[in-house]
């Protein structure tokens, strides 16, 4: 899971460039880079924060009415500090001159590596659009048909997910052009201010630097762009969309919207729904912040317990997608404080997005037990996570769930809860559709698109990991008078 920007105009792109990367910050903090061209090629990329990346004047404004972004978060290659600065994006190549960003995951890069000519230089995932891409470029004067015919091939080619910006040179008249994989896994949405346009991972970039919004890129599309405002668009790939269910429970920020949902709201509505179906007698609610807090708010909107901010958060880096447990734990130990004044003696419920590998909850628990509270009760927005990902979140084993045990069992509700300190945990359920009359290979498709689905559980089937499932959305309709804040 990372987040990309790129913009095109008649006006110089790097500093909507660079704010854009603090937007998108929270998607990615293992490097961050950004390119710009005017016939050259300006590029500053390393690992860490946007912050500390762009800590100088003439690595923010570089000349050029076209360029991209990256913030990464690291799901391919190594993790040590210099495979993060090897691997930052973007990333380019000069025979043709082709620069990309990509958010997803590529799955089947040994495939793809034996059948091109160019030696990969790094390990990252994103060799696998980036060279077989200049390859179907290389030698032909660019327009928006050869563009178009070069990503047709690249998508029947590579398997996985992808959202990627490509800018490519055709003389004094450089492409911007964009590709989803077919599934529409992750999000990609486009902007316009003035002739300028944006593409990138969430809307709430196009607060940051003044631009309109205008559409969700479908799955399976290719949009291309040139410097005078003339935009191209097809969908080569027509399916059924399947965005990844984490982007609402946990990845994108709550301003931003997907497919025309606000996130804020569909977080608040999970809480409502948790608040219906798991009451529970309690003096206080407490989010973790800020993950639960919007969950929360719906609760309490339903329950009318109150919400007291009884945890406080002192760091502004997210535990989730660090690079190893160590790092996790340390965020979680020194990112948080307890208020004892607000939790002691009281009966809590303590409410978060999701529990993956349970690295939070269990101090939260005991940090919350310690500053005095009477009672913890637990509730969670998003139900057991047990399968893999391949698709752009770091989840590689099942043996890192906290929902399965050392065999890879699934865990019954009442063991994950012991596990953490607590007698009993609740979470949102998922109601599957009945799968039984299927089309032939239709559920192994849905699981090459990172989709799985969990064995009957003490309390219904258990929702997994992939796509929101038809059911819940069918719940989350719109609040009245919800409209778009785009």
């Amino acid at each position: 899971m990372c987040g990309i920007v790129g913009i095109i105009g008649k006006k110089p792109v790097s500093r909507l460039i660079y704010h854009s990367l603090f937007s998108l910050q929270h998607r990615g903090q293992s490097s961050a880079g950004k390119l710009t061209y005017d016939g050259n090629i300006h590029v500053y990329k390393d690992a860490g924060l946007v912050r500390d990346v762009f800590n100088d004047e003439k690595k923010i404004n570089t000349p050029g009415n076209v360029g991209i972004g990256h913030t990464r978060y690291s799901t391919y290659g190594l993790d040590d500090l210099e495979s993060l600065k090897q691997n930052a994006q973007p990333e380019y190549l000069v025979n043709p001159f082709l620069a990309t960003v990509h958010n997803g995951n590529i799955y089947n890069g040994a495939e793809i590596g034996r059948k091109i000519k160019r030696k990969p230089r790094t390990d990252c995932d994103i060799q696998w659009l980036l060279i077989p891409m200049a390859d179907n470029l290389r030698k032909k004067e660019l327009d928006p048909n050869i563009i178009f015919d070069s990503c047709r091939d690249i998508m029947h080619r590579v398997k996985g997910s992808f959202s990627a910006l490509f800018l490519a040179d055709s003389g004094d008249h450089p492409f911007l052009f964009a590709m989803t994989d077919a599934y529409k896994i992750r999000p990609l949405v486009l902007g316009v201010s003035d002739g300028m346009y944006c593409l990138t991972s969430e809307t709430r970039v196009f607060k940051k630097i003044n631009f309109d919004y205008i559409k969700d890129i479908p799955g399976g599309s290719v949009i291309i762009i040139d410097t005078v405002g003339n935009i191209y668009e097809r969908q080569i790939i027509k399916t059924q969309e399947r965005p990844c269910m984490f982007e609402f429970v946990y990845f994108a920020k709550p301003d931003s919207r997907i497919n025309g949902r606000s996130v804020h709201n569909v977080r608040v509505e999970l809480g409502q729904l948790l608040a219906k179906k798991h009451p529970v007698k309690a003096d206080i609610i407490v989010p973790v912040p800020e993950s639960g807090r919007h969950y929360a708010t719906g609760y309490a909107k339903e329950s009318g317990i109150p919400i007291e901010e009884g945890i406080m958060k002192d760091k502004d880096e997210r535990s989730f997608i660090q690079q190893t447990q160590e790092s996790r734990d340390k965020v979680v130990e020194e990112g948080l404080s307890y208020l004892r004044s607000v939790l002691d003696s009281k009966r809590i419920v303590l409410i978060d997005d999701s529990i993956v590998r349970g690295t939070n909850i269990r101090k939260l628990v005991n940090g919350i037990k310690n500053a005095g509270a009477k009672e913890v009760h637990i509730r969670i927005g998003c139900p057991p996570l047990i399968a893999p990902c391949y698709l752009g979140i770091d989840m590689r084993s099942k043996k890192e769930f906290i929902a399965r045990n050392i065999n890879g069992k699934i865990k019954s509700w009442d063991e994950i809860a012991r596990e953490i300190g607590m007698l009993i945990i609740h979470t949102r359920e998922g109601h599957l559709p009945d799968l039984s009359d299927c089309p032939e290979n239709k559920q192994r498709k849905m699981l090459h698109t990172g989709f799985e689905y969990g064995q009957e559980g003490p309390r219904g089937r258990l929702f997994i990991r992939g796509t929101w499932n038809n059911h819940i959305v069918d719940e989350l309709k719109p609040l009245p008078g919800e409209v778009p804040d785009h």
